[in-house]
């Protein structure tokens, strides 16, 4: 019996050490450490939305957003062209208090606000962007997203390693030749409007119209137009990001992926089936090329791996995957929404389509398009 008391009374103590232990660990990764970083940061001169831990700012984040939608839904007024104060009406806020550089907090990771061009001009003059740092909020929350070896993620010598590759996959040239990738989808979808108007539909849905096609763009340059599994790659690019975004309310807040374990595991998961989805795709590049020149951006960046594979800047298959995901999220939905954003404008301007449209004549006309006639196109940008 003493024997057994004994040793519940150590379960017990080990029991209370645990969770005096979880409690300590909270308390310094949820007020100690961030209050610190806090008061270096502000005695540093950067002023900003005075935090709450753990949750920084982003309850006054919440209650400014919702409060603006509200006011939107009551309000008959014209469409705005103030697109970030709709969009972040925080942000706009915090700026008439604080300027146009401030620090703002999510969760307990701080973030610089930037919106002065000067200043921005300043540092990328005077610090390497291998030394800037990355929020390590990225890191644990955006995982399935880009990563941890893409250029987003990397930082130092692998940043600048990465650049070396991926830099001339953008020049002019193979600009121009992904250019020829995109206007097959491009076409296909006004095709697909001027018929949807001819059989007397009155409504098009543009925005997923375009994001669709955004999509397949993305997914021919990215992995070419033989690769079948391009839009399945897509596909659950589109469900990981929808996944993440309506799960992970709380990003910077100290373990807040438990506040949704069931969306951040479905987001893992389809992270995982993406990465092996690439991988099989990249492997199957690497036995079928025969040495010749690349159109899509996996090509591309396959290309100049191997060429300088020697001096040891070459991307292993790894970094290769964050790569492609990197790029699907930098300039899949920012384009698909730009466009979107346009076209609603050009309904609102019937002139400016007029404009437009003989300006395209003049510089294009009905011949195929070429790249190289933009930089012509001086009213439409490009």
């Amino acid at each position: 019996m003493g024997i057994l008391k004994l040793s519940q009374a150590f379960m017990s103590m080990a029991m209370v050490a645990f969770l005096v232990y979880l409690l300590l660990r909270l308390l310094f990764s949820g007020w100690i450490l961030p209050i610190r970083a806090y008061r270096k940061i502000k005695k540093n001169g950067f002023e900003g939305p005075t935090p709450s831990f753990p949750l920084g700012n982003i309850t006054d984040m919440k209650n400014t957003e919702n409060y603006v939608n509200d006011s939107l839904l009551r309000s008959s007024a014209a469409i705005s062209h103030d697109i970030h104060s709709t969009v972040f009406p925080y942000f706009a806020r915090w700026q008439k208090t604080h300027g146009k550089v401030f620090i703002y907090w999510q969760g307990t990771e701080p973030f610089l606000y930037i919106a002065e061009p000067e200043f921005l001009k300043k540092m990328s003059s005077g610090v390497l962007g291998k030394n800037w740092g990355k929020p390590s909020v990225f890191r644990r929350d955006r995982k399935a997203m880009f990563g941890r070896s893409g250029l987003v993620m990397v930082e130092g010598e692998d940043w600048v390693r990465h650049r070396h590759v991926i830099t001339p996959a953008f020049s002019p040239a193979n600009l121009k030749a992904m250019a020829s990738l995109m206007v097959e989808p491009a076409t296909n979808m006004l095709n697909r409007w001027t018929t949807l108007i001819s059989c007397g539909q009155a409504e098009i849905d543009v925005e997923r119209e375009i994001t669709t096609t955004a999509g397949e763009i993305i997914a021919r340059t990215s992995f070419g137009l033989s690769h079948q599994n391009g839009n399945k790659v897509f596909e659950k690019l589109r469900a990981a990001q929808t996944t993440l975004f309506n799960s992970n309310r709380y990003v910077g807040v100290p373990f807040s992926k438990w506040i949704c374990p069931k969306k951040n595991l479905e987001a893992t998961k389809l992270g995982h089936e993406i990465d092996q989805l690439l991988l099989s795709i990249i492997h199957a590049r690497k036995q079928s090329w025969d040495g010749s020149p690349q159109k899509d951006l996996l090509g591309l960046l396959m290309e100049g791996s191997h060429l300088d594979g020697r001096s040891g800047k070459s991307l292993t298959a790894r970094e290769l995957v964050d790569e492609c995901k990197t790029f699907f999220f930098g300039g899949h939905e920012t384009t698909a929404l730009a466009l979107t954003w346009t076209l609603l404008l050009l309904s609102l301007h019937p002139q400016w389509q007029y404009q437009l449209r003989e300006e395209i004549k003049q510089v294009i006309g009905d011949e195929e398009i070429d790249f190289t006639r933009f930089a012509h196109l001086k009213k439409v940008p490009c």
